[in-house]
């Protein structure tokens, strides 16, 4: 958390350096064509877009992309290296089929999308509250009133872990619960979409969701089509730590040649 923080800090003061120097009167020639620059040219062609909004929404998207990604990976692999039996049937799943990393044939390998999801839906990127206001005509939750322009939110976390919407087992890994198996599986499953706010809700949901999901779904199964995977450490949850993000820290895991038990590479979650 303390790392996230730091480098989000520094990543401020590069970018308000950055935008004060491009906006000065005789700036510098800076051939960058990246995120910033664009924000930069679309300042120049609509003032209104000032200077805070350039710095906020280039730090935000360094936020928003590059530990979440990591995240979404490091539980998906946490998951399935501590839950042996979801083990054997992802790796069945992704090894019987004979291309899986093409994202074409994602819908053939229903367990395995529902693995990641259900990682997902324990420990989604998003910690906070995600924070939206009371409409004009208030808002009534239960037996509590908000009055207009009440701030309110939820937290993807607890809500995600609501035995109302998932289920007695709401705290376990079950990935089964995304495959509509049991009685009343339409409704139940329509519900829990609903609720699961792993790439946030409504018209804030996450601009670059499709394009995370063929990443993650890509490394996932090119890993597990040749490797099993190992947990060495999984630190307590009540040890876990979140800040804007909430990610698994200090998981260390071990990948083996599938079918051998030599180790050929360890990875570390810090």
């Amino acid at each position: 958390t303390k790392d996230f923080i730091d480098a989000g800090q520094d990543v401020t003061r590069r970018v308000s350096r950055r935008v004060k120097a491009a906006l000065r009167a005789n700036p510098l020639k800076d051939s960058r064509q990246d995120l910033l620059a664009d924000l930069i040219q679309l300042h120049k062609d609509k003032p209104e877009f000032n200077e805070l909004y350039l710095r906020k929404m280039a730090v935000t998207n360094f936020g928003a992309g590059h530990e979440t990604m990591a995240s979404t990976l490091t539980s998906t692999l946490a998951m399935v290296g501590t839950h042996p039996q979801v083990q054997r049937r992802v790796a069945d799943e992704i090894r019987s089929t004979s291309k899986p990393t093409p994202y074409a044939d994602a819908a053939k390998m229903a367990y395995t999308r529902a693995t990641i999801k259900e990682a997902m839906r324990l420990y989604p990127v998003v910690s906070m509250a995600l924070p939206r206001k009371a409409p004009a005509g208030g808002l009534q939750v239960d037996q509590r009133w908000f009055p207009p322009n009440t701030t309110v939110g939820c937290n993807p976390v607890a809500l995600h872990r609501n035995s109302s919407i998932f289920g007695s087992d709401a705290a376990c890994f079950d990935p089964g619960r995304w495959l509509g198996a049991k009685a009343g599986a339409e409704a139940r499953l329509r519900a829990m979409d609903r609720y699961n706010l792993g790439w946030g809700g409504g018209s804030r949901s996450c601009p670059g969701r499709n394009l995370a999901q063929l990443v993650v779904f890509k490394v996932v199964t090119g890993l597990l089509r040749h490797f099993d995977v190992e947990v060495t450490e999984m630190p307590p949850e009540e040890e876990q730590r979140a800040y804007f993000l909430s990610m698994l820290t200090g998981v260390r895991v071990r990948f083996l040649p599938a079918g051998e038990d030599s180790a050929k590479t360890d990875l570390a979650s810090d």
